[in-house]
């Protein structure tokens, strides 16, 4: 090993024949880049050094860096710059050399712009990036970088401070150009949704001849807030189909990085995850269109760690222990969901509900908070073959409906249509909305979902989603769904617009963590899914020009991000979760997903309760009660609990003298042989 002096006395020699070449006027170029490129071969190779060591990272997924103690950033950037002298290089400045210096402790900061290749290629670059410590590309443009700093001896210093122990770091674009797989953005950026209808799409190019800091790796940035789980698997798909080499992706979330040690080891820091995207998948095309066998996903949140070395994972921020290894879903009926409420993307779901699923002489009831719209939608099932088409509006006026009742009663085929969540919850709560609950579960009923409403289909339904910034400042709801898919929350409207990726991306996992969930599907405006029992197997399937993109927990840990998105102590985390293991599948028709065993879950339509009739209500003297059943036994009950009054009536309708009660509100139960259970209603005695 050769010492420091050692060093110096070559150095000299450098130079000393550079100038003499010079002196000679001999053409010095080629001679000085060899000798630049030895010194550079014996630095990186450790020879001028007796501690050599490779460097660390700090891979950060965008967003801006927050002052204080209580900022997502200030720890790791700290980790990285304190100390220490940090250049900062882009096509630009900033403010990110005064950040590192007043709040992370660094010695020296200094912004370079580098906007050319011949800048970026000129041995002054190379000779001053080699005095810091630190070299941390900030966010841009990654094919700028790209273009402009590739081959060059930029490029060389950042592997000489590399080399020596120092930090390589970068930001969004700067946190893109640092794995070995790089999305260049040469023909600019991409979104998610058109890498999974087609992941050989034009915008999708990558290149493996750049940094190479993390080999074997894609990343990706930004990546809740802009919905790029889709993103990340066309990557690695694309690579996988066009170059034979599985790799494994890293999508970090905004506001959240990894400091990595000189041995590898990663550490999370910030509000979100750091996503691992494990190599291995089974990637197909159906035409253009994306399918994925299984992408294992790991997803951790602050103070999680990450060996690149090895692939293990530490868990020490996962609290919540969860297991859905036993869960299935089971329903004996079929679902069909579609991610967007316009008529024009409904037309194939519309036409499969018709004349694919069922007979098309049966008629179907369209439940919905919109009438307008309603009627558009029966046009068009009229017009697919649809013998009859009847509408109803569910809200609390039509909760005692006979007519209502006796539809559902009937029914066979029923279509959710733009029903506002808390209008449709009071419903359910009504004799109709009872009667709705259990007829929905029947063996072989038929139930569509449009849009917005194919989250009444899951067990969680998400609200807030298409607020701007919900899940970003915590405020996602969460209601109980129809649990036709118990285990599962679905999430339409997925990449509707970019204002809420974040939430459509972030709903699922978390809903999964808070309600112990098995299953999330993602849908769009350019699918729908079918979840119907096949040979004993509830399967899971998917139309369109997109795949039904469908996670499933297969760990048992999980927790939720403690850190909020403004920095401030004040206000909540982001509704961000991590998972131990998850699995990510691509699907169609051509790939059916199982999801369970398929049970009877049928109920004779006899055996459905049929709401209780009070005429008139509010009631002065006499009230008229009308059931579906003729002889059953009644009940007065007063609001303490005390039976006032009761009978038996032989016939369906049954007139009760009521004028010795005081006035008030009265519950009326209603019961025979035929059903056991007591159905109930309300009266206001005047």
């Amino acid at each position: 090993m050769i010492d420091f002096c050692t060093f110096i006395f070559f150095t000299f020699v450098s130079i000393f024949i550079e100038l003499t070449l010079s002196m000679t006027k001999i053409h010095t170029n080629a001679v000085s880049d060899w000798l630049h490129i030895l010194l550079l071969l014996l630095f990186s190779s450790g020879i001028f050094s007796s501690s050599a060591q490779t460097g660390r990272l700090l891979i950060v997924g965008g967003g801006s860096e927050k002052n204080g103690v209580s900022g997502w950033s200030t720890p790791a950037y700290t980790w990285a710059g304190g100390g220490k002298e940090v250049a900062i290089v882009g096509t630009s400045t900033g403010s990110l050399a005064s950040y590192f210096m007043e709040r992370c402790g660094a010695t020296r900061a200094r912004e370079f712009a580098i906007n050319s290749h011949d800048s970026a290629d000129s041995q002054a670059t190379y000779d001053t990036l080699i005095g810091y410590d630190v070299i941390f590309f900030r966010g841009g443009d990654q094919y700028e970088y790209y273009d402009l700093y590739r081959n060059t001896k930029l490029q060389d210093a950042v592997h000489y401070v590399y080399a020596h122990g120092g930090v390589i770091g970068g930001t969004s674009a700067g946190m893109h150009i640092l794995s070995s797989v790089v999305f260049t953005a040469e023909n600019g950026t991409v979104y998610p949704y058109e890498c999974i209808e087609n992941p050989n799409n034009y915008y999708v190019t990558l290149a493996n001849d750049f940094m190479d800091f993390v080999p074997g790796f894609i990343f990706d940035t930004h990546f809740a807030e802009r919905g790029r789980f889709g993103r990340l698997v066309g990557f690695m798909a694309n690579y996988s189909l066009n170059q034979g080499i599985n790799i494994t992706g890293l999508g970090m979330d905004d506001m959240t990085c990894m400091t990595v040690d000189e041995q590898g080891l990663g550490t999370v820091y910030g509000t979100g995850c750091a996503n691992i995207y494990q190599a291995g998948a089974n990637y197909t095309l159906n035409g253009v269109k994306l399918l994925a066998d299984t992408v294992n996903i790991i997803q951790l949140l602050h103070g999680c760690t990450y060996d690149f070395t090895t692939g293990q994972a530490g868990y020490s921020s996962l609290n919540r222990q969860i297991n859905t290894s036993g869960l299935e879903e089971t329903g004996n009926y079929t679902v069909l969901a579609s991610g967007s409420n316009p008529l024009v993307d409904n037309l194939p779901m519309l036409n499969d509900l018709v004349n694919n699923t069922g007979s098309p002489s049966t008629g179907i009831i369209v439940l919905t908070g919109n009438e307008n719209l309603a009627a558009s939608y029966r046009t068009k099932l009229l017009e697919l073959g649809a013998a009859h088409v009847n509408i109803f509006i569910l809200n609390l006026e039509n909760g005692n409906d006979a007519n209502l009742a006796n539809n559902i009663i009937d029914a066979t085929k029923i279509l959710f249509l733009k029903n506002w969540f808390q209008t449709f919850s009071s419903f359910m709560s009504t004799p109709n909305g009872k009667l709705l609950q259990k007829r929905i579960k029947n063996d072989n009923m038929i139930l569509a979902f449009v849009g917005d409403d194919a989250r009444l289909a899951g067990k969680t339904v998400v609200g807030n989603y298409l607020t701007e910034y919900a899940s970003y400042y915590a405020e996602l709801t969460f209601d109980k769904g129809l649990s036709l898919l118990r285990h599962t929350v679905l999430m339409p409207d997925t990449y509707l617009n970019s204002d809420i990726f974040e939430n459509t991306a972030t709903a699922v996992p978390y809903a999964m963590a808070r309600d112990t969930l098995k299953y999330g599907i993602w849908l769009t405006n350019h699918n729908y899914m079918k979840f119907t029992p096949v040979a004993g197997k509830t399967t899971l399937t998917g139309y369109g020009i997109a795949p039904v993109m469908v996670i499933a927990n297969a760990g048992t840990l999980a927790g939720f991000s403690t850190h909020t998105a403004t920095g401030s102590t004040s206000s909540l985390p982001r509704m961000i979760a991590g998972f131990e293991h998850l699995k990510l599948s691509l699907i169609d028709y051509t790939t059916p997903y199982l999801m369970g065993n398929a049970q009877s879950t049928s109920i004779d339509a006899r055996d459905i309760a049929k709401p209780v009739l009070i005429s008139p209500n509010p009631v002065h003297n006499e009230l008229t009660l009308t059931w579906h059943l003729s002889g059953y036994d009644w009940e007065i009950i007063n609001l303490t609990g005390d039976i006032v009054m009761d009978g038996t009536s032989h016939n369906q309708n049954e007139m009760i003298d009521i004028s010795a009660l005081s006035p008030g509100l009265y519950l009326i139960k209603v019961k025979n042989g035929q059903n056991p259970v007591w159905v109930i209603e309300k009266f206001v005695k005047e």
